[in-house]
């Protein structure tokens, strides 16, 4: 009883939200709806990297994150706004009234996929934070909307907190929470830079109420926790 209680502790000491969030938005004017918008790889150039990966691996990892990130992005975007590709033309050849989105990895925190696991509840916790510049696809010499997204997993319970000795049961635990890590981190950030893509089409009438995806902004966060 008394290992049970000080794991509950341990677990209301680490409880984090499973959340990406948009902050430090900053925009000007433009006259047009995009019929299209080109999605570009992010640079993994100048990130801080917290994972457990070097040389080879390291590069293969990045390049799955960049992808994971793109695939989303592009999905995310067809689905609720405008078609999107990924970008592989040079400007002179892009579609007139595109948009371009490009940005940079900032954090990318692996965290501990075995305190994941075993605790959850924020143990173990990724964490990975982007800088994304939008632009007119013909010209992007300088940004007309920039904003960062920061977040991490997980808040799920981990195998140990599961309370249960059933080896099946923890092995299922134990994967779940395993599987919440960057890759979902990935998925949430593209919903959250096409939600503040919606807000700004929004903002200026070009889809309705229902077509709008609402951001999470870092300050609503700290008013909601």
């Amino acid at each position: 009883m008394t290992r049970i209680l000080a794991l509950l502790a341990l677990s209301c000491a680490l409880i984090s939200c499973a959340s990406i969030s948009v902050d430090d938005a900053r925009e000007s004017v433009r006259q047009n709806k995009p019929s299209l918008i080109y999605v570009t790889d992010f640079s993994t150039a100048h990130a801080e990297w917290e994972v457990d990966r070097t040389g080879d691996a390291l590069a293969a990892f990045k390049g799955n994150l960049q992808l994971m990130l793109s695939t989303g992005l592009v999905k995310e975007i067809s689905d609720r706004l405008v078609p999107a590709v990924a970008e592989n033309k040079p400007a002179s050849q892009r579609e007139k009234n595109a948009w371009l989105v490009r940005g940079e990895f900032i954090t990318v925190k692996q965290g501990s996929r075995l305190l994941r696991s075993a605790i959850g509840f924020g143990a173990g916790g990724t964490k990975l934070e982007t800088r994304v510049q939008v632009y007119d696809a013909q010209n992007p010499g300088a940004p007309f909307l920039t904003f960062s997204t920061t977040g991490g997993s997980n808040a799920e319970p981990g195998a140990i907190l599961a309370f249960t000795t059933d080896p099946l049961q923890l092995a299922i635990g134990g994967v779940s929470g395993a599987a919440h890590g960057l890759s979902e981190d990935a998925a949430r950030t593209a919903r959250e830079i096409t939600a503040e893509l919606s807000d700004y089409m929004y903002a200026r009438g070009w889809i309705s109420a229902d077509q709008r995806v609402a951001p999470k902004h870092e300050r609503d966060l700290e008013n909601t926790w």
